[in-house]
């Protein structure tokens, strides 16, 4: 019964590590790609609601002075989008032409580069290089070095096209970004805009690492109220939580899913504990009515069932840590474990090394089951010498 005990103790405890870890690991990797492919506070017209809409805004100093001034923002700068369609022969596919200049960085976007070179931004003369994901590129039937047709509607709904040269290909995993994103220079989008540089599509702004993100949009936003006033420029600060809610509201479900198996799992662990101890008791009741015919307290005999519960505890929380734990680093180093992107956006099972919430599982695991011990404990005060020896 023992190692009955022991065993459901640490498959529980494993089932609870490995399930904090992924939702945890879900989160911090969604919220990481979709920041690092927009930015984790994105500025635009209040029309736009952090996305895209044909009203765009001024570039102004006094705007960009704000960010300067704002000491969780580590850096911003000013993009242009444009949705327009790629054409070839056999396909379309609707995309978001994304017009990025010098000051944007690209390091994510160049650490999920799988093919080809990023496109030249800021040359002279302007180049009409491109970059789109590995997903829009097999749909298309497109490789490095193609040439692709794009079509645009502008705000007189006249037709526009364009062509562009594919000079890079990159994959992120997440459905959202690589089935939407092409990068290119600024200005190629601009034109599109009747090449007024002064106005884009909004600023990305990166925040210091722990900022609180509805903060700093709330703050941002107090800011803009007195610009409105005193400019009439119109810009609104939209967090990540708020462009994507529905992302972020699939998310929240997760906790509430990890609740569950985390409540599930400790009372499979308790009720395992609790029989085998309240089996163990009743096995020992001639034992316990020999200690207590010797002189032992009832406190005394109580404690010492404690004891075995508590090294019972200990051997499963052990075991358990170490296999959950186990698991999660190896998934986290290795990706063994696929996911459809398609259903889950990423494409492999996404682990977080939490170490401290890892921690307070086993603390708060084994102070509960502990806890719970007294009841089975409590039944050999009950026992008395004369009672157990007769039994016997």
């Amino acid at each position: 019964m023992e190692r009955v005990a022991v065993v459901a103790t640490a498959v529980s405890l494993a089932v609870i590590v490995v399930t904090l870890s992924v939702v945890i690991g879900f989160k911090q990797d969604l919220n990481e790609m979709l920041s690092g492919a927009t930015s984790d506070v994105v500025v635009t017209s209040p029309q736009s609601r952090g996305t895209l809409s044909s009203v765009g805004i001024e570039r102004n100093e006094e705007l960009e002075s704000i960010f300067d001034h704002d000491h969780d923002i580590e850096r911003f700068t000013a993009y242009t989008a444009k949705e327009g369609v790629l054409k070839s022969d056999d396909n379309i596919v609707g995309v978001v032409l994304k017009g990025i200049d010098t000051l944007y960085n690209t390091h994510f976007f160049e650490q999920h580069l799988t093919e080809g070179v990023m496109p030249r931004i800021g040359n002279e003369p302007r180049s009409k290089d491109i970059v789109m994901s590995r997903s829009v590129a097999d749909r298309m039937s497109l490789t490095v070095g193609d040439r692709v047709e794009m079509i645009f509607v502008d705000e007189n709904s006249e037709i526009l096209r364009d062509r562009f040269a594919l000079t890079g290909i990159f994959e992120t995993g997440v459905d959202v970004i690589d089935m939407s994103i092409v990068l290119t220079d600024m200005r190629n989008v601009a034109r599109l805009y009747d090449g007024d540089p002064t106005i884009v599509t909004g600023y990305e702004l990166w925040l210091s690492e722990g900022a609180d993100t509805a903060k700093v949009a709330a703050r941002l936003n107090d800011n803009f109220d007195e610009l409105f006033f005193d400019t009439g420029i119109n810009a609104e600060a939209f967090t990540l939580q708020q462009i994507f809610p529905d992302i972020y509201g699939w998310l929240a479900t997760h906790d509430l899913n990890a609740l569950v198996v985390v409540v599930i799992m400790t009372i499979v662990a308790l009720l395992n504990i609790i029989t085998s101890l309240l089996i163990i008791v009743l096995e020992q009741r001639r034992t316990i009515g020999i200690l207590r015919s010797m002189g032992a307290t009832r406190g005394m005999v109580m404690r010492l069932f404690i004891f075995r519960a508590l090294f019972i505890i200990l051997r499963g929380v052990t075991w358990g840590s170490v296999i959950g734990i186990a698991i999660c680093v190896t998934q986290h180093l290795c990706g063994i474990i696929p996911l459809p992107a398609d259903g889950y956006m990423l494409t492999v099972v996404p682990t977080a090394l939490c170490w401290d919430w890892w921690l307070a599982t086993v603390a708060i695991t084994s102070l509960v089951c502990l806890a719970f011990m007294v009841l089975p404990a409590l039944l050999t005060t009950k026992i008395t010498p004369a009672e157990a020896i007769k039994f016997d």
